[in-house]
């Protein structure tokens, strides 16, 4: 019956109009955020998440320019703290995980349009001195497409049936406590990810860093090692958050530092949080993932502005805004009539 009903309200929201949606779900800004812009492959990337070509990010900020008022983390942070209105229709732009096309290509588009944006950067990846530990799985998901033979080096590493679409679940599936399996498959199948990290430089450096926030850009953690958070010790928690925030002041000289979770905040104690953010007054807005659904005020969701991994075609801005807003209308009817059945 419950899966019925959200199958005939999903069915509903997709009908009703955008602009009506800012009416039913009224927000004070919207968030997007992006991992990669570029016209390169980025074979460390692309098998993760979507890299959004350069004309297709340049029509959405076109789309922004024209519709709504971008805002800076500043006037958020400000809106939040000290209850300073927000422009109508305000948008805030961020970026997760600090890719070296930040700088080159995202940078100057915001700047040619004059739209404020946050970035928010793995801070133990900075100047290069270390490679996240999906990258190097992406690159040996682009090694086994290039050449699918390879999969007969995986030898004993792989436990599963030998074929690509299997081994690549199973590369996607390793995690940080993984790393050392990763690098043997890496040797495996010839991946030198050490020699990319040094020749490619995926990530920003500490002096571009300091570029973009002279030109206006925040700077925001994204913790040390991009862990999910959930399930560590609550004091690893804290040292992720705070360390990360540290260091990215550090650099900049910012005197507060927002903070946005890799993966998402999904079962994190919110009262521990608080707490966190109480003993380091330096540590900003929290910034999630869960497009337009509402969380505890000093914790701000963000839209997934990149397209769906694997799909055929790119999303314009317009339609992934409406998908958001049309998740969250069902996400919330559903919950009203959950508290209607137990008043």
């Amino acid at each position: 019956m419950k899966q019925r009903i959200t199958s005939f309200l999903s069915s509903l929201a997709r009908w009703i109009p955008l602009r009506l949606y800012r009416l039913l779900l009224p927000r004070p800004h919207v968030d997007f955020f992006y991992h990669a812009v570029s016209d390169e492959a980025m074979p460390h990337v692309r098998w993760l998440y979507p890299v959004v070509p350069v004309d297709e990010f340049e029509a959405a900020l076109r789309y922004i320019k024209a519709r709504y008022t971008a805002v800076s983390y500043a006037q958020l942070h400000a809106h939040f703290t000290a209850r300073t209105p927000l422009p109508p229709n305000a948008v805030h732009i961020s970026f997760d995980d600090g890719f070296r096309q930040c700088f080159d290509i995202a940078r100057p588009l915001l700047l040619k349009y004059e739209i404020p944006a946050t970035f928010f950067v793995t801070t133990d990846w900075v100047d290069n001195k270390a490679m996240f530990y999906r990258n190097k799985v992406a690159l040996c998901i682009e090694r086994l497409h290039a050449d699918p033979a390879a999969l007969d080096a995986l030898g004993d590493f792989f436990p599963g049936e030998r074929t690509l679409d299997a081994a690549i679940a199973w590369l996607k599936e390793l995690r940080l406590p993984d790393e050392a399996t990763i690098h043997s498959v890496c040797r495996a199948l010839g991946v030198d990810w050490e020699a990319f990290l040094q020749e490619y430089q995926p990530y920003v450096t500490r002096e571009q860093i300091r570029r973009m926030q002279g030109e206006g850009f925040t700077i925001g953690a994204h913790t040390l090692t991009h862990r999910k958070l959930r399930g560590l010790p609550r004091e690893e928690i804290e040292r992720e958050m705070a360390e990360s925030c540290r260091r990215v002041m550090d650099i900049t000289g910012q005197a507060v530092v927002p903070f946005s979770f890799p993966h998402s905040a999904f079962g994190l104690d919110r009262a521990h949080l608080a707490e966190i953010r109480g003993r380091h007054p330096f540590i900003g807005l929290l910034f999630d993932t869960k497009g337009l659904r509402r969380d505890v005020e000093f914790i701000r969701n963000r839209i997934w502005a990149e397209r769906p991994l694997g799909a055929d075609s790119v999303k314009p801005l317009p339609a992934v805004l409406h998908d958001a807003y049309q998740d969250a209308w069902v996400e919330e009817v559903l919950a009203r009539a959950r508290r209607l059945r137990g008043g």
